[in-house]
């Protein structure tokens, strides 16, 4: 069944992560490497939904525009570049790591 949950939400337009863990790590790197970065990937910020959602004064207007202004947040997150410390996994960027490769590989072969 894990299976074919990975290649449903792998496959799927939009993907919404609700939880924490591997799962969702892979499947965000994954994404971002088949679709270049551009696939859409909904990280919302489970703190401030609460807070959205606990709210009883909240309007209809300005509970759209904080959502909206979270969701392009978190499409502006596709395209992010890898920092040191982030996951391999969810932050793939073989390019970079084809170029390192080669330039020490034609390190490796000058000196000989």
């Amino acid at each position: 069944m894990a299976a074919i949950d990975y290649t449903a939400c792998l496959h799927s337009e939009v993907f919404v992560t609700t939880q924490g863990g591997n799962f969702p790590h892979f499947l965000l790197g994954h994404r971002r490497y088949l679709y270049g970065g551009h696939s859409k990937t909904i990280k919302p910020d489970k703190r401030k939904l609460a807070l959205l959602f606990d709210s009883t004064t909240i309007g209809w207007k300005s509970l759209k525009r904080q959502l909206l202004s979270m969701r392009s947040h978190s499409d502006s997150k596709a395209v992010e570049l890898k920092r040191p410390n982030d996951s391999i996994y969810s932050f793939p960027c073989p390019d970079c790591m084809c170029h390192a490769n080669r330039t020490d590989d034609s390190k490796s072969s000058s000196a000989t």
